[in-house]
């Protein structure tokens, strides 16, 4: 019984985990719980026993991946019908192997059904036990507990009045994905592209990292709203305390751009209580943009590409220039698993890459190809004097044991462009600077 209950549906984990990060915690009690109740039951249900095993298995696992908390988690699964799992060969590949051992594990059950009273429940606890404490060690699970909070905007002295005061509108980037890079070299192949734009004296450039806690929109409850949080804290009809709302009270227009559906984590409902007097999704832009539409980018999240999105942007930032605006963009493109650019400039396909590891690699290019069209952005004439402030959502999902040493853990990246011109109204408080690279 310990090789049917504990070996067989977890051997394509064990063989995996010197090259691959899956965390798995409580997964292979699972299992144990799955044989129990299949004794006690007709041959015929032990099947759909274990395949419920394994789909609570696969499912932790792309929950502790994607930082998802567990009420999170259980809220997603009421978006499925959004996502396109079959693109991505990895998942399908994954999702047929687990349930094709789940099937296996519950034939073999069957098969044995004699032999199990004469195992030893100890035995069988003790070795699943193991497999638990294996995964511990060598994946070191997420901690429960929340680090200290911080966030870029708190990091800047962002606040409502500093922004207000300074007369600049204020673009708003949230990258889907951008960890903080453990290696200098890597992190400048981004910074450099920004850097360029200081040049001229147009800009100062400054950088750091600050921790984060649950998912992408989790990201949103940290910067926009200044507490660790997610979409769930936001569903109730009352408006929110957030800086797009203390913003829209300061007389400047409030607007988000994100390409995919507004009915993901329900943004439609929660962004006008939060301040956002204005948000445009995929819906709006592929019904009212003539570009990007008819441009589709990413994987299993499919949606408008970020660099098409960003002339979008562009085109809002200069809208009616007199008037001071808050404008909030939230990548898509680069959400593992990803789509790799058509435009290969960190030459991650050649045998000389930017970067050794190739889906490090490809993920840098990707965010390579955001930066420039930020810095596009930044150097359009036309555009008013704007700050640029750009921060990842979270810490990179990555399955890849050698990619996950590219990153920090438990933190992301930011970069802000602060202006150097004078704001459509004047200064009442000179711009705060820039806290340094950390």
């Amino acid at each position: 019984m310990i090789g049917t209950l504990v070996v067989v549906p977890n051997i394509v984990f064990l063989l995996a985990m010197p090259f691959y990060v899956a965390v798995r915690t409580i997964s292979p009690l699972f299992y144990v719980l799955a044989g129990t109740a299949a004794y006690f039951l007709p041959g015929w249900a032990a099947y759909p026993v274990f395949v419920l095993a394994a789909l609570l298995d696969m499912a932790l696992v792309a929950m502790v991946a994607f930082n998802l908390p567990m009420g999170d988690a259980i809220d997603t699964l009421g978006f499925l019908a959004t996502i396109d799992v079959a693109a991505s060969a990895f998942y399908v590949a994954l999702i047929l192997t687990m349930v094709g051992m789940a099937l296996l594990t519950a034939w073999l059950v069957n098969r044995f059904r004699s032999d199990v009273p004469l195992a030893s429940p100890t035995a069988v606890a003790f070795a699943a036990l193991s497999v638990v404490g294996l995964d511990s060690a060598v994946n070191q699970p997420f901690a429960t507990a929340k680090p200290p909070f911080d966030s870029a905007i708190l990091q800047n002295d962002l606040t409502a009045a500093r922004i207000a005061a300074s007369g600049h509108n204020m673009l708003f980037i949230v990258v889907e994905g951008l960890g903080a890079f453990a290696d200098p070299q890597d992190r400048a192949l981004l910074s450099q592209i920004l850097q360029k734009e200081t040049l001229g004296g147009r800009y100062q450039l400054t950088s750091g990292t600050t921790r984060y806690s649950g998912s992408t929109t989790g990201a949103a409850a940290r910067e926009l709203c200044g507490h660790w949080g997610s979409w769930l804290d936001f569903l109730g009809d009352q408006p929110f305390d957030c800086l797009p709302r203390r913003l829209s009270e300061k007389g400047l227009s409030t607007q988000s751009f994100h390409g995919y559906s507004r009915d993901m984590f329900l943004r439609h409902h929660w962004y006008p209580q939060i301040g956002f007097q204005r948000s445009t999704f995929l819906e709006d832009m592929a019904a009212d943009v003539p570009s990007p539409t008819p441009s589709r980018c990413g994987n299993v999240f499919k949606g408008l590409c970020d660099t098409e999105i960003a002339g979008v942007v562009d085109a809002a930032l200069k809208a009616d220039p007199d008037t001071q605006k808050f404008v909030y963009f939230l990548t898509l493109n680069t959400h593992i698993p990803y789509q790799p650019s058509a435009s290969d400039r960190l030459g991650c396909a050649t045998m000389a890459p930017a970067i050794d590891n190739r889906t490090v690699c490809d993920l840098t290019n990707l965010w390579s190809d955001l930066f420039r069209s930020v810095a596009v952005i930044a150097r359009d004439p036309d555009l008013p004097p704007t700050d640029i402030l750009i921060v990842g959502d979270h810490q990179t999902p990555l399955w890849e044991r050698a990619a996950r040493r590219h990153f920090k853990p438990g933190l992301v990246d930011w970069y802000l462009l602060r202006s150097s011109s004078q704001g459509v109204a004047a200064a009442t408080t000179p711009p705060a600077s820039g806290a340094g690279a950390r």
